[in-house]
């Protein structure tokens, strides 16, 4: 596998994160039928790439509009991605499941605009992502394309996740998924260390 792909398949995996998505899509989830709860999960990921795919194509224009330069964005990602990660490391997550009879067309597309689409798949990390690993002045169109595919694939894993999620979430149980999600986060705090450096190394012309 080309290696630009499989970094890029690593770091988007680990900051979409999609097993530990499941245990907020069955909270969210829980009060409708199967096939609602699956019309939810397609149209979370659908808006997921929406919001995605805007930000690789207008997301540098709009820094450079903002007079932000990609060193300075690589710094701060790396720092908000830091935090995010350590608190995937280190928080303990509470979700809890709604109760009611939710099931109307208001209620399904609440539900997978917020907090599905956004912040669990495509929340400021995902954003940051995909603007750094498409930055115009390190990336040609095609790379920026395979970049483009990778995210779409890893949002097709993340519908698949959803589609099954009680086998998921009945297969890892609480503390299968808790493990996940915190070694997820270990190497999301690497990744952002790395993106901290990079920037760091860009804005002062470093050789290391």
């Amino acid at each position: 596998m080309d290696q630009h792909i499989f970094t890029d398949f690593v770091y988007l995996l680990v900051v979409i994160d999609p097993i530990g998505v499941v245990p907020e899509f069955i909270a969210v989830t829980g009060h409708q039928s199967p096939e609602a709860r699956r019309r939810t999960a397609i149209r979370a990921v659908l808006i997921s790439a929406a919001i995605l795919i805007a930000f690789i194509i207008a997301g540098q224009i709009l820094l450079e509009a903002l007079g932000i330069t990609l060193p300075s964005f690589s710094i701060a990602g790396g720092l908000v991605l830091l935090a995010i990660s350590l608190q995937r490391i280190l928080t303990t997550t509470d979700i809890q499941v709604e109760e009611g009879p939710k099931s109307s067309v208001g209620a399904l597309r609440d539900v997978a605009v917020f907090p599905l689409a956004t912040p669990h798949i495509a929340g400021p990390s995902a954003i940051l992502a995909v603007v750094l690993l498409t930055d115009n002045e390190k990336f040609g169109f095609f790379e920026q394309a395979q970049t483009a595919l990778v995210m779409l694939f890893v949002l097709a894993l993340t519908l698949a996740v959803f589609l099954v999620a009680g086998t998921v979430q009945r297969f890892l149980g609480e503390t299968g998924a808790d493990v996940i999600g915190r070694v997820s986060g270990l190497v999301l705090a690497a990744l952002a260390v790395e993106t901290i450096l990079d920037g760091i190394r860009a804005s002062f012309s470093l050789p290391f």
